[in-house]
C-alpha cells in the first residue's frame, strides 16, 4: 500500500482565494485540485520523450492527430503504440460503439 507524503507549498494569497472559490463551485477540496494539478504536470514516464514526441502525444490526447500519426512521430508501429499507451495509462481515442461489433 502506497503512503502519502506531505508537501508544503507557499503561493500568493490571490491564487489561494481563486482556488478556494473554484473548489467551492466544483464541490471539491482545494487539496484535491492541487494534487490533480501536480499529477497532470509531473509525468516522469514521459521524461524520455523529446519535445516533438511530447507535442505529438499532446496533439493525440487532444484529438488533433490520429493514432497512426502519433505512432509515426514516436517511431513505432501502430500496435506498438497501442501497447505503449496502455503501459503508460494513456487513454486511446477510439470511436466505436456496440453497433459496430457485428461489422468488425
Amino acid at each position: 500500500m502506497a503512503k502519502n507524503a506531505t508537501l508544503n507549498v507557499k503561493i500568493e494569497p490571490e491564487i489561494v482565494r481563486g482556488l478556494k472559490e473554484l473548489a467551492r463551485k466544483q464541490g471539491r477540496t482545494m487539496g484535491d485540485m492541487v494534487r490533480e494539478a501536480v499529477v497532470s504536470c509531473y509525468q516522469p514516464h514521459l521524461s524520455g520523450l523529446n519535445q516533438s514526441q511530447r507535442r505529438a502525444l499532446q496533439a493525440y490526447q487532444g484529438g488533433y492527430i490520429s493514432l497512426g500519426k502519433l505512432a509515426g512521430a514516436m517511431g513505432m508501429h501502430i500496435l506498438e503504440m497501442r501497447e505503449w499507451l496502455n503501459d503508460h495509462g494513456i487513454g486511446q481515442n477510439s470511436c466505436y460503439g456496440e453497433e459496430d461489433v457485428p461489422n468488425a
